[in-house]
């Protein structure tokens, strides 16, 4: 299977793919698009021509993004939405038999099974300048998991975000942790949002064994003192975020 190319124009991102994995991406992504309308909580990108045969897709380009992970500290009041929409794509999404590919066994908790958004990261979740819209990106597997699960526990999504603004650090994360205040919002909202039965435990077991797994790639990346630095305090960060997690009890609202 090829990687994905993209191309940028003025108005339009056209991407290139294994043609299989695109016609899943071009499913899902239409159908993201019509439950963000419904909800009025996010948007994502309409998918403007797609050539099936070919695996090229052309989408619209949104203008106006920021990352969430490029601004954590200004994003962090935008969480509680972020944990919403979460939810109400886990709870909406569905895809036809064809198009289910399970998580490897070990990310997957039986009865937490959802059709997921699959990379859902903090460059993949923008907000949009003046609207002041959410908008979700990118809806294909993460080609660090294999590029190709559509359905598995909710849960991979949730600490795949929270992952991705751990392990992306910036000097000031030496002195302040801007993780933990995202995560409580995030996630108290996502779990009220869903209104499922909410296991505390089982979701903590879930985060340490995929810190764990993903812990060997990211010592990899250690090739100097300055990423010495920014591996020790995601370290911290990581562990402030599993004693957050061991307290955890919901599902409720965050505090206003």
């Amino acid at each position: 299977m090829r990687h994905a190319t993209v191309q940028f124009g003025k108005n339009t991102i056209i991407k290139t793919a294994d043609p299989e994995l695109m016609r899943v991406e071009v499913e899902k992504t239409r159908r993201a698009f019509e439950i963000g309308r419904a909800s009025g909580l996010f948007r994502v990108p309409e998918v403007l021509d797609y050539d099936e045969a070919g695996g090229v897709a052309t989408f619209e380009l949104v203008q106006g993004l920021r990352t969430f992970v490029s601004s954590i500290n200004r994003n962090a009041p935008f969480a509680e939405r972020v944990g919403m929409a979460l939810a109400v794509v886990h709870r909406e999404l569905s895809l036809p038999p064809s198009m289910v590919f399970p998580l490897p066994e070990h990310f997957n908790v039986a009865g937490t099974e959802v059709f997921f958004h699959r990379d859902f990261n903090g460059k993949n979740v923008c907000l949009q300048a003046g609207s002041g819209s959410i908008v979700i990106l990118d809806w294909q597997m993460t080609w660090h998991h294999g590029g190709k699960a559509t359905y598995g526990s909710r849960f991979f999504d949730l600490i795949w975000f929270m992952d991705y603004l751990i392990w992306a650090p910036k000097y000031s994360h030496l002195f302040h942790d801007p993780v933990v205040p995202v995560a409580k919002t995030f996630l108290s909202a996502y779990f009220s949002e869903a209104a499922i039965p909410y296991d505390p435990k089982a979701f903590e077991t879930y985060a340490r064994e995929f810190f764990e797994r993903d812990l060997p790639q990211r010592k990899g990346h250690v090739t100097s003192p300055h990423r010495y630095l920014l591996f020790r305090a995601s370290q911290s960060i990581k562990e402030r975020f599993l004693e957050y997690l061991s307290g955890l009890e919901g599902p409720a609202r965050p505090e206003k």
